[in-house]
């Protein structure tokens, strides 16, 4: 399985909202598209949260440096 970087994600979420936005969408395929809708926000913001844990640690580093 392919690791999609954040852009990729949030392409990959706008256009599942734009499917979710079509009225000819069935419930299955609405459902289908709403997991994995799901799934790659998760991971986008898993993203998120590991770059600000690494400007935290980065911010300490710079600030020790400077004492």
């Amino acid at each position: 399985m392919q690791t999609l970087n954040f852009e990729e994600y949030l392409d990959n979420i706008s256009l599942i909202l734009e499917k979710l936005g079509n009225d000819d969408i069935g419930l299955n395929e609405s459902l289908e598209l709403y997991k994995k809708g799901m799934e790659d926000l998760q991971k986008a913001q898993k993203m998120l949260e590991e770059v600000q844990l690494q400007c935290e640690e980065l911010k300490a580093q710079y600030k020790k440096e400077e004492e």
